[in-house]
């Protein structure tokens, strides 16, 4: 199974938690992922969500997603057009979530994946390219994490094998 696409590479830096990503404020403010969007790294990187574009990369240089089990963290990078996370290591809450909400977060060396760079992510071959160049390379996920991002998520997957559709 192929699941190829292209993103802008949008740096951050340090360990970022859960609640670096959306302040824990507005986790119960809010239950709608739009009115969560526009705090993505409010405090963290302050501007940063104005710079933000649909089919960007979050690229992390450290572990990613500490904190708090409230997938409100992973709904806000979507409700902002995020589509993909790659870091060294993530949070494991946040990591599932990531995929169970359909956004591949992806382990792997990011050293090489600088600030505006256009790449594309190959995940069945585990691959992330610029240019044709392999930037880094990363294990295949298993066949039912491709297969939640292909139905759009761990609820539409469960609801296709209940009802077939």
């Amino acid at each position: 199974m192929t699941h190829t696409s292209t993103y802008r590479v949008r740096r951050v830096t340090g360990t970022v938690s859960t609640d670096d990503i959306i302040p824990a404020r507005y986790k119960h403010m809010h239950t709608d992922p739009k009115l969560l969007a526009p705090h993505l790294f409010e405090a963290y990187l302050p501007g940063f969500v104005d710079t933000v574009e649909p089919g960007d990369a979050i690229v992390s240089d450290s572990v990613f997603g500490i904190g708090s089990s409230r997938e409100q963290a992973v709904s806000t990078l979507l409700a902002n057009g995020i589509g993909l996370v790659i870091a060294p290591r993530f949070g494991r809450i946040l990591f599932r979530n990531c995929w169970n909400l359909a956004l591949p977060a992806i382990e792997t060396d990011t050293d090489r994946l600088t600030e505006g760079m256009t790449i594309s992510l190959d995940l069945g071959r585990g691959e992330i390219r610029c240019e044709g160049t392999v930037l880094a390379t990363f294990p295949e996920p298993p066949p039912f994490l491709l297969e939640m991002i292909s139905h759009g998520g761990l609820l539409p997957r469960v609801k296709t094998r209940v009802t077939g559709a």
